[in-house]
């Protein structure tokens, strides 16, 4: 399968990248995650929920489009996906299967740049692309949960578990 950057292509007529037919932009990190800042505190939890579902279903799709294009199996989605991210600017993933599930290790997500110092992890569009990869590669319901976050003291990456759901 071809990489996204390959893939992407730019209508610079309709200023618009598209692949396979889906469209993506580029914003900056911090011009999103900034948002929360704008929110009273009460209203960041929810909203970082609501932002973790809307990617399960968005990533769901961009996900069942590289099943598609020829990532049919689970381990060649995992490896799609993991090749991917970093193309979109989501860091450096390294994802891999444990016993109880997968496992996965982000080095410089956006979402901590974006976002800076946190008392609670932040990268929960992170956590939405899992939700809608782990029901793929599962086939049921899963569980994630960032369990290190960069944006957090003593963490210099992003930890996060995927389970399937008991």
């Amino acid at each position: 399968m071809q990489t996204f950057r390959d893939r992407v292509v730019f209508d610079a007529e309709r200023g618009e990248y598209l692949d396979n037919g889906m469209r993506y932009m580029m914003i900056r990190p911090d011009a999103v995650m900034g948002i929360l800042h704008e929110l009273d505190p009460a209203m960041r939890q929810p909203v970082l929920e609501a932002f973790a579902r809307s990617i399960t279903k968005a990533g769901g799709k961009s996900a069942a489009s590289y099943q598609s294009m020829g990532a049919a199996d689970a381990d060649a989605l995992l490896t799609t996906i993991q090749g991917t991210a970093p193309e979109l600017g989501w860091g450096r993933w390294t994802l891999r299967r444990v016993d109880a599930g997968l496992d996965l290790t982000v080095e410089n997500s956006p979402f901590v740049q974006g976002f800076g110092p946190s008392e609670t992890p932040v990268c929960y569009p992170i956590v939405g692309m899992l939700t809608a990869v782990g029901r793929m590669v599962f086939g049921t319901d899963v569980s994630v949960a960032e369990v290190a976050c960069a944006a957090m003291a003593d963490q210099d990456v992003c930890r996060f578990e995927v389970r399937p759901a008991s």
